[in-house]
């Protein structure tokens, strides 16, 4: 197994994220994303970081940059704590969380609009909580909650469990069980391998089958957010 950085401290943290955003019910395609809580097209994004050592900004950094070549967006890191997104990194258990795009605009400019917990046990699940909660942060919403996805939750096992962790039943629903409605919804091929997916528990599910933890972006990801910030195509020099 592999262990996570130095700079973050051994402590458990919940594998459900609790999400600081209210519920939206139009989202677009290949995964799912908030129409209007995307940023402006070719925007820059001041973003800050803090509450965490230098190694962990940097850390984070490379893996948010992850994202920006396949959108339009510029990605600027800001030494100030009032950036566009502003991420904390307390080690205090408290779990992973953003809000939606552009909803960033609505938190008061002294509160974070995105939190890493450096607390996970492992770096692949540090990776992707980076990787996933970032994706928020640029408009996507949680893949597993695609109306075509084909998880067989048994309910009751899973409502045990998060309760457990200290995670009540609506948070439950409203982060892990609700589909989107599809009358109201934009979205394009269900993707196993996203970022933006939870891993399930094989004991969780009514068939033994489970999700492993994406870690990586996959090529539905990358696709889905050129076809949402479409990278602007460079002039070749003459």
């Amino acid at each position: 197994m592999t262990t996570i950085p130095a700079f973050a401290p051994q402590a458990y943290a919940p594998p459900f994220n609790s999400e600081i955003t209210p519920p939206v019910s139009i989202r677009p395609t290949r995964g799912i994303a908030s129409p209007q809580y995307l940023w402006p097209q070719n925007a820059t994004l001041n973003i800050s970081l803090f509450n965490m050592s230098d190694k962990a900004k940097d850390y984070i950094k490379e893996r948010i940059k992850l994202w920006q070549p396949h959108t339009n967006l510029k990605f600027n890191f800001i030494a100030t704590p009032d950036g566009d997104i502003r991420i904390s990194g307390r080690g205090d258990g408290s779990g992973n969380q953003s809000v939606i795009g552009t909803q960033a605009r609505n938190r008061p400019i002294d509160q974070p609009t995105m939190h890493i917990d450096l607390v996970d046990k492992t770096a692949q699940a540090l990776n992707h909580s980076i990787r996933h909660e970032f994706g928020h942060a640029l408009g996507l919403e949680h893949e597993h909650q695609h109306p075509d996805n084909t998880i067989h939750w048994n309910k009751k096992e899973l409502l045990d469990a998060t309760e457990l962790l200290g995670i009540n039943e609506a948070e439950t629903k409203f982060n892990i069980l609700t589909v989107f409605d599809r009358n109201t919804t934009i979205y394009s091929a269900y993707d196993q391998k996203s970022i933006m997916h939870y891993s399930v528990d094989s004991e969780l599910t009514t068939d033994n089958i489970g999700v492993p933890l994406p870690v990586e972006l996959s090529e539905g990801d990358k696709a889905f957010m050129r076809s949402l910030y479409p990278p602007t195509l460079e002039t070749p020099a003459s």
